[in-house]
């Protein structure tokens, strides 16, 4: 059996606590996809509405604009294990109070979206700590090949809870459905708790006004122009292009003519291309122009969406949906690279708190707008017009940013720059 050494991407699972985090997000992620399919269809069926089912994206992502920096500055000042453990133990609490509601036959929109809200602002804090955490357990020299695990883990959920969401719905219900959401959620709480941090990661960063420190994090995301250049595009990403995940009951339904089973497969056709897309990457020993790789995967999953978008065909809109699936994997695994590298180890969280911010921001506006294009129009309509103007949006940013053109380096010193002395490479 090849020694571990020759898969670069899985060395970071020598570290016994990365493992767990890793075992638990695994968990996590299955539990999430699977839920914003069964979400969907559950809000279609009440509402036959795809309006309402964009609201989806609201509720989710309508607390991330106003309280993103403040989770990011509270993962760089608090014990980033308890913030990690409290969050999942809510999410289950969450899960659970909708599936009593299920069982009580008292299920209603409105339950529904407050729910998702509560799940929306957990999750405010639980990205920029995780990610923080990440970095502190893997370290400058593997945190690529930590964020490459951590696309790999996030396809597979992308993968098998769409197709575990539409057959537990096409057999046992919404009931069913929700009673697998509450034990996988169980188990991710369960490893959660086994989880230990690096000391050092729950100091870093107190000696700083708590103002003082957000107004900082926002002046390195406008400084620095890599930071600024991952951050524009992530916005023009969510808000114009990956709103589609939140539509696919919708295209299923009314474009490809399909149920729930078949919807979950297509559901998880960008899933399994971004899985086989991060796999690839991961087993890269050397990384230098990372920004190539998010840049032009970016744009390439946006040319996929808006073709996929007037395909009545399932099986080429799997097939547009894989390759776009591909391409994100190159996004995805560089988007929160660039931003750890390029920043100083006391500024982490607030920078992935800025991540999350104009992620939720493109979430909620997106979601919101191409729903309500959808409900005048039709969902083809609303998915190719905003892919479309995604992709032009991103070309000014890959001319005006280093993104493509500059290797990123690693940060070093006060000055808010890089320095070009210290070429980041995972060996």
């Amino acid at each position: 059996m090849p020694p571990l050494s020759s898969f670069p991407v899985l060395t970071v699972l020598q570290n016994p606590n990365f493992r767990l985090m890793w075992a638990a997000r695994w968990v996590h992620e299955i539990s999430r996809r699977m839920e914003l399919l069964v979400l969907g269809y559950l809000i279609y069926e009440l509402t036959d509405s795809a309006f309402q089912v964009g609201l989806i994206s609201a509720f989710l992502n309508g607390p991330r604009p106003p309280f993103s920096l403040i989770a990011g500055m509270l993962a760089d000042r608090l014990d980033r294990w308890r913030i990690l453990a409290g969050i999942h133990t809510f999410y289950l609490l969450v899960a659970s109070g909708l599936l009593t509601l299920l069982l009580l036959d008292l299920i209603h929109p409105w339950f529904v979206f407050l729910a998702i809200l509560c799940q929306g602002t957990a999750k405010v804090l639980d990205d920029p700590t995780r990610r923080a955490a990440l970095f502190d357990l893997a370290g400058q020299d593997r945190i690529a090949h930590a964020m490459s695990l951590e696309t790999i883990t996030n396809n597979i959920g992308k993968v098998l809870g769409p197709l575990a969401g539409g057959l537990l719905l096409a057999f046992y219900g919404f009931t069913g459905a929700y009673m697998v959401l509450v034990t996988l959620d169980l188990i991710a709480v369960a490893l959660m708790f086994k989880l230990r941090l690096p000391k050092a990661a729950t100091i870093v960063g107190r000696d700083r006004a708590f103002l003082q420190g957000i107004k900082s994090g926002i002046g390195h995301s406008f400084s620095n122009k890599f930071v600024l250049g991952v951050l524009c595009i992530s916005l023009v990403m969510n808000g114009m292009v990956l709103p589609l995940q939140y539509f696919i009951p919708v295209i299923a339904t009314d474009v490809l003519k399909v149920g729930p089973a078949l919807g979950g497969v297509i559901g998880s056709a960008e899933g399994i291309g971004s899985l086989v897309g991060a796999v690839i990457i991961g087993t890269r020993r050397h990384y230098s122009f990372h920004g190539r790789y998010f840049a032009i995967g970016a744009m390439l999953v946006a040319v996929g969406v808006a073709a996929v978008a007037w395909s009545p065909w399932f099986l080429v809109s799997f097939l547009l949906l894989f390759g776009a699936g591909v391409a994100q994997s190159g996004f995805s695994t560089m988007q929160s690279t660039i931003l750890l590298l390029s920043s100083p180890a006391e500024m982490r969280g607030r920078i992935m708190g800025s991540q999350g911010l104009v992620n939720g921001l493109g979430h909620l506006i997106g979601g919101v707008e191409i729903g309500a294009i959808a409900q005048a129009f039709s969902i083809s309509v609303a998915i190719g017009f905003n892919a479309g103007i995604g992709l032009l949006l991103m070309l000014p940013v890959v001319l005006l940013t280093p993104l493509v053109k500059r290797p990123v380096v690693a940060y070093s010193g006060n000055s808010g720059v890089a320095s070009p002395s210290r070429q980041v490479e995972a060996d």
